[in-house]
């Protein structure tokens, strides 16, 4: 795909009527995948996301099922399936190969998830790198008990070590040590653990906080979102997106039919931006909301300072440093500090023919095509990687007065 430029049509955008479909959650369907390996289960689902983490991860555990082993296992640049394969395939008697991933992702960690799985009894070595993949493991049934991790880490190693407890010789008593971040991603893993029905895989909370951002940027505008599961009854701990965007001034009314239309309250957005004051808001427990968030209150012209979320260096890209390089280039100097990231209503001078850089991070890609809601168009190089969680993104876009243009090259 390489640049895509998008041009936003105000006019077009209020005379839409065509609801947003969002993919299904990666998140749940990284779950779902490997709880329905565990437990056996034959039929395939017919449920999951069109995105590149959830193939890779579908395709791993089928060849698994073919009993393929010996061999090399490639996990894409989805860190989810990878830490959750590895666990897996750790606890797994007569596996015997490699697992490995994109480039990108092996600059990821995954020491905190191989100690304690060798403190489970996993045979378990590293191929090139100390810490990070590719790794070889030659899988039996682990003794499990008591296993320690730091809760600082990423919360996708702890529901690895959770999933794949189910098959140790004794029950996982996981002793956590410190603050435990993205804790709601745990707590859907418990949730999911427990619920043997095996249910549908929701829509993605996490891909609706892009939408709320551009309702944060263009008060006035409605934007409906088909099939949004509420969140008093989602497993999803980024369905808190409606509450933070609700103290934004964002409404979310709910349909009969289950659909939710989104609207940003002008006058409430314009009292938020008046603040003197920075907002604080505690984002360790919903990290993946932070480039929404971060985007969208700057050009809302919100003040804010969100701490916790460290641990967003270590995702796709370093969202922390990612976000001030790119916002400087359209105008807006946030501040980032080892925990943090900031914006005190500093503005800055914009360039001419100001090129955005996903930096490869589908996140940050998305979140930055919404500015262009404000800017009136942007151009953004490495668009391809919304693939990763949202395909059909630059499609929907279009459903609501974007004007999306691929430049090849």
């Amino acid at each position: 795909m390489g640049k895509v430029q998008i041009n936003f049509d105000r006019r077009k955008s209020l005379e839409n009527g065509m609801p947003i479909r969002l993919p299904r959650s990666k998140s749940m369907a990284a779950r779902r995948l490997i709880l329905d390996f565990i437990r056996g289960c034959k039929e395939e689902r017919r449920d999951l996301p069109d995105c590149d983490d959830t193939r890779e991860l579908s395709a791993a555990l089928q060849r698994l099922k073919e009993g393929v082993s010996g061999s090399q296992y490639d996990l894409g640049a989805g860190g989810t399936s990878l830490r959750f394969f590895i666990a897996l395939v750790a606890s797994l008697e007569n596996f015997d190969g490699i697992v490995d991933c994109s480039q990108q992702l092996r600059r990821r960690p995954l020491a905190p998830l191989v100690a304690a799985l060798r403190r489970a009894g996993a045979d378990i070595n590293y191929m090139e790198r100390e810490g990070y993949a590719p790794i070889y493991i030659k899988g039996k049934k682990l003794k499990g008990g008591e296993v320690e991790i730091a809760g600082g880490v990423s919360s996708q190693f702890i529901s690895a070590l959770l999933m794949a407890s189910l098959l140790w010789q004794e029950p996982l008593h996981l002793k956590i040590d410190g603050a435990q971040v993205s804790q709601p991603y745990v707590e859907m893993t418990r949730r999911m653990m427990e619920d043997t029905d095996s249910e549908d895989i929701e829509p993605d909370w996490s891909a609706a906080a892009f939408f709320y951002e551009l309702c944060l940027i263009m008060p006035g505008n409605n934007v409906e979102i088909e099939s949004l599961r509420k969140p008093e009854e989602s497993v999803q701990g980024d369905a808190g997106c409606e509450k933070l965007f609700g103290l934004l001034g964002v409404t979310t009314n709910w349909h009969p039919d289950g659909n939710a239309a989104l609207e940003g309250d002008g006058k409430i957005i314009d009292s938020m931006a008046r603040m003197p004051m920075a907002l604080e808001l505690d984002l360790g427990k919903m990290p993946d909301l932070v480039p929404a968030l971060a985007v969208g209150m700057a050009v809302a012209g919100i003040k804010y300072r969100f701490y916790n979320v460290g641990h967003l260096r270590h995702k796709e890209s370093d969202r922390l440093m990612a976000l001030q390089m790119e916002m400087e280039k359209i105008g807006y100097s946030l501040e980032t500090g080892d925990d943090s990231i900031s914006w005190n209503g500093r503005k800055l001078p914009v360039g001419e023919d100001e090129v955005i850089d996903s930096h490869g991070d589908h996140r940050i890609a998305m979140a930055f095509a919404m500015a262009a809601a404000r800017t009136g168009y942007l151009t953004i190089d490495g668009a391809e990687c919304v693939a990763k969680s949202f395909p059909g993104f630059f499609e929907e876009l279009e459903k609501i007065g974007f004007e999306v243009r691929f430049i090849k090259g």
